[in-house]
């Protein structure tokens, strides 16, 4: 028998932000086609009728947690970074912001309304799907515009900034494939580790003594 979550006495956004959370848990342990609207009421702790209180159908479902999951990057990752000048603390905070969303904010087993991004895309309607691709984007242009700006500032080793940029990506989105909330490594030495590791990959050795 599935485990109950149960949803608590919250505001509206809040019990949606619940809802998503138990949602986007399941679908990334059973996946999306092997889901049902039963399975996710269960597990909430509601009826399916609560459920479709708050969404049409499982598809929609999926679209909105997306949607949800944007939005958060969107507000804790993105927009922040954006109003940093400097694009090598611009690049440490997208990589800290983005580790401590996906790692503090999800089950034991890494799951969330972020990670899902990543996973069910093929569950959507073309135009869903557009939206967001789309909005998926607007990060990975974030990323390519920090990179011109360190290279055009003399800091960038020679490295092509297409393939520096989707690995910078990947190496964002695929810590939520691995990492574990109760694992051995904790979250600030995952920041440290991830940021060694990308900033020692693409930036010159003086430009990187200057930041010390």
């Amino acid at each position: 028998m599935r485990k109950t979550i149960k949803v608590i006495e919250s505001s509206e956004s809040e019990r949606l932000a619940q809802i998503y959370l138990v949602a986007a848990t399941i679908f990334c342990e059973k996946g999306y086609d092997a889901t049902s609207m039963s399975d996710i009421a269960e597990a909430v702790g509601i009826t399916k009728a609560g459920i479709y209180h708050y969404v049409k159908s499982k598809q929609d479902l999926l679209f909105k947690i997306m949607s949800f999951g944007m939005e958060t990057l969107e507000k804790d990752v993105i927009i922040p970074a954006k109003g940093i000048a400097d694009a090598e603390t611009r690049l440490k905070a997208i990589i800290a912001n983005h580790a401590r969303l996906i790692t503090e904010g999800s089950t034991p087993n890494g799951h969330n309304p972020v990670t899902i991004i990543n996973d069910e895309v093929g569950g959507l309607t073309p135009a869903q799907r557009r939206k967001i691709i789309n909005r998926k984007r607007v990060y990975l242009d974030l990323l390519r515009e920090t990179l011109n700006q360190l290279k055009n500032e003399g800091k960038l080793k020679d490295v092509n900034i297409t393939v520096a940029t989707f690995s910078l990506f990947g190496m964002l989105l695929w810590v939520s494939r691995w990492y574990r909330s109760n694992g051995s490594i904790t979250v600030d030495q995952l920041v440290e580790e991830m940021s060694k590791i990308a900033l020692g990959g693409i930036l010159r050795p003086q430009a990187r003594l200057s930041k010390k």
